[in-house]
Order: C-alpha cells, then sequence, then structure tokens
C-alpha cells in the first residue's frame, strides 16, 4: 500500500468512525453529551467514568485479539470492531480533556 493509498485508507475509516459515533453513540448517550454514558454508569456504580470506558473497551478488545489467535471472530466484523476500539480511544481523550478543562 502506497503512502497516498495509505492516506485515502484512513479517511475512509475516519468517516466510518464518524458515522458509527452518530449512530452507535447516539443510542448510548444521547444527542447532549457524547459521554453522558460513561458518566452515568460511573455514578450508578461509584466509579470514574474511565473505569466505565476500560470495561466497555475491553469488550472490542477481547474480540480483536480473539481475531489474533484464531483469525476470525464470530459476532461481528474485525473491521468493525477495530473501527469501535479506535472510537473509544477518542472518547477516552474527550473524558481526559473534559476533565483536564474542569480542573483549569
Amino acid at each position: 500500500m502506497t503512502r497516498d493509498e495509505f492516506q485515502a485508507f484512513m479517511q475512509d475509516n475516519h468517516e466510518k468512525i464518524l458515522a458509527l459515533n452518530n449512530t452507535k453513540g447516539a443510542d448510548y448517550a444521547g444527542k447532549e453529551d457524547a459521554l453522558a454514558n460513561f458518566k452515568r454508569q460511573a455514578e450508578t456504580l461509584g466509579l470514574r467514568p474511565e473505569q466505565i470506558w476500560a470495561v466497555y473497551t475491553s469488550k472490542h478488545w477481547d474480540a480483536v485479539m480473539t481475531f489474533v489467535r484464531e483469525g476470525q471472530v464470530e459476532s461481528e466484523s474485525i473491521e468493525g470492531r477495530l473501527l469501535d476500539v479506535i472510537l473509544y480511544c477518542h472518547l477516552l481523550l474527550a473524558l481526559i480533556a473534559e476533565e483536564e478543562e474542569s480542573v483549569h
């Protein structure tokens, strides 16, 4: 894959991640606060939102590791799982940014 092909590949995946966030994200967190589901569960369980993030993300990471070990996953395409992991990385970055903003 050339550098230009890789750039186009990343751009295409970026568009898929944005679409994923608009559908699944709205279902999980609602339309107002993209991080609401992490905060809501953290409040309910007496944990930090980042800890809830870790639990949710680990489900997708487990599937990625199954793919790495076995060469396939059954429930959802590996591409979908990887896009989920990338989206969850953005969500953690947002949780961190929001926390830093509240400190300053």
